[in-house]
């Protein structure tokens, strides 16, 4: 049984410390097949609560779909060209030769450690970033920064004429009714939150219900590489939506280009704003598959020939990041998930009106 074999890996990897708890959730298009809590959120420390299927986590760099779907509408309205230089929609932009379709595929050259730059305060950071030049000329090599998603993000809000959360939350999580997802979640809904780390040195002790990501933080906890926090049945609704061809979001032909592996030649196989073909956390099913990961241990992952999605959140940063050690939990799970021939259980489905409502 598929509920079985899951929550028989989920134990082992919360007794190896791998994270203090999660959250797994597997669906068939609309169907759900597998969603299910396990854990604790801070292991056995005070103030740990037992994980529930709708606890929230920081989401990490799966902020950079939401980005670049948040683009990819803009190119269906006819409002931003993929083959456009990046200066046409940021004349601050001091690299010439970068276009978007750069950004959306990592292959821009341009690099710096934003993390860096945490002390310096918004207006500087973004100043530094501004000024980057790239290291290898645009479109020779993919190498996956923080930077492409941050100006890009930065390109949507300029369109817009809106901050980037408040055009991401109208153009891509309104029409999908995804009310737990967002930048800046409030206050009271800290209980609700899994806390991502211990930071004493520079934020004072548990990070819990704020951006993890230093250079987000720094950035005001809004930026379009980092920062949103989710569910995992409000991830289910956009993974769903890019299994059913993009609906609502993009047209069906620009769904299907996002997926496409637009840099063949290079070392890393990337979509537009997707990953793709990546075995250390997809698993034997990597070529079938697209998805993204989050440095705190969120991950998506979509099979579109099984029509199946993947979704598993945890908080492996907590207490303090390590090197990461839950991919071969994921590829162990997709391999369990996006292929297996069962269906949904009596239990199981009746979890699905509870988790989507």
């Amino acid at each position: 049984m598929l509920t079985h074999s899951i929550g028989s890996l989920m134990a082992a990897a919360i007794d190896r410390r791998i994270f203090p708890g999660a959250v797994v959730l597997v669906a068939h298009g609309d169907e759900l097949l597998h969603h299910a809590a396990y854990g604790t959120t801070m292991y056995e420390d005070a103030g740990s609560r037992p994980v529930a299927p709708d606890t929230r986590y920081d989401i990490a760099s799966l902020t950079k779909v939401f980005t670049a779907t948040a683009a990819l509408q803009l190119l269906d309205e006819g409002l931003l060209e993929l083959d456009a230089p990046a200066r046409r929609y940021l004349p601050a932009l001091r690299a010439e030769d970068v276009l978007v379709r750069h950004l959306l595929t990592h292959t821009s050259g341009l690099e710096l450690r934003l993390s860096a730059l945490r002390h310096n305060g918004r207006a500087a950071l973004l100043q530094a970033v501004y000024d980057v030049l790239p290291t290898t000329p645009p479109g020779q090599r993919a190498a996956y920064t923080n930077v492409n998603s941050l100006l890009l993000g930065e390109i949507v809000a300029r369109l817009r004429g809106l901050p980037l959360d408040e055009a991401i939350k109208r153009f891509v999580l309104a029409p999908l009714g995804m009310r737990a997802t967002g930048f800046l979640p409030a206050p009271d809904l800290r209980p609700l939150i899994a806390p991502s780390e211990y930071d004493d040195a520079w934020r004072g002790g548990l990070v819990h219900g704020s951006v993890h990501d230093e250079s987000a933080h720094a950035l005001g906890g809004v930026c379009g590489h980092a920062g949103m926090f989710s569910t995992a049945a409000d991830l289910w609704r956009f993974c769903a939506a890019w299994l059913r061809g993009g609906s609502p979001l993009v047209q069906p032909a620009t769904a299907a280009r996002a997926i496409m592996n637009h840099t063949p030649a290079l070392e890393l196989a990337c979509g537009l704003g997707w990953m793709l073909d990546r075995p250390a956390f997809m698993g034997a099913l990597a070529p079938e598959c697209y998805g993204h990961t989050g440095f705190t241990g969120p991950v998506m992952l979509l099979a579109p020939r099984h029509n199946r999605c993947l979704v598993l959140l945890s908080n492996r940063t907590y207490p303090r990041r390590a090197a990461p050690t839950h991919h071969a939990v994921t590829a162990q799970l997709a391999e369990l998930a996006l292929r297996d021939e069962g269906r949904r259980t009596k239990d199981e489905g009746r979890r699905t009106k509870d988790h989507r409502s």
